[in-house]
């Protein structure tokens, strides 16, 4: 084969690729937010799932854990939160709610304030997780 043949085999391999890869990303939906870092993480926990109680559990002040926090959150796809759910099983900083997904533990959160909704993949919850209850 010449080497003009390879370059155009080449570059219809290339662009039959990006074409998929973009089909696939478009499928997921979603969008991408922006957050307002804060200094501190409050995390709550339900106490009581029939009067929606709380309480401070834990409080993050270690800014390289605030900041991976913000990031979980930034690089996840956002949709409308599209209904009532049950009481979240945690609270941080009264804005975001978080739910734990049985059997897998996956996470689902939402931004309250904007109605915005997300399931994050196993590996970002594991670092949820990690967070809230100081994991190693």
């Amino acid at each position: 084969m010449s080497k003009r043949h390879i370059t155009i085999i080449l570059l219809l391999t290339v662009i039959l690729i990006s074409g998929c890869r973009e089909e696939v990303s478009s499928k997921l939906g979603g969008e991408r937010l922006k957050f307002n870092t804060e200094e501190i993480l409050v995390i709550k926990e339900l106490i009581n799932q029939n009067q929606g109680e709380y309480q401070q559990i834990k409080e993050i002040t270690d800014k390289e854990k605030v900041d991976i926090f913000y990031k979980v959150l930034s690089k996840a796809k956002w949709e409308d939160d599209t209904g009532k759910s049950s009481y979240p099983d945690f609270m941080i900083n009264n804005k975001y709610s978080i739910w734990r997904l049985s059997p897998d533990n996956n996470i689902r959160v939402r931004v309250n304030n904007l109605e915005k909704n997300t399931f994050l993949s196993e590996k970002d919850s594991k670092t949820i997780y990690k967070l809230i209850f100081d994991e190693d």
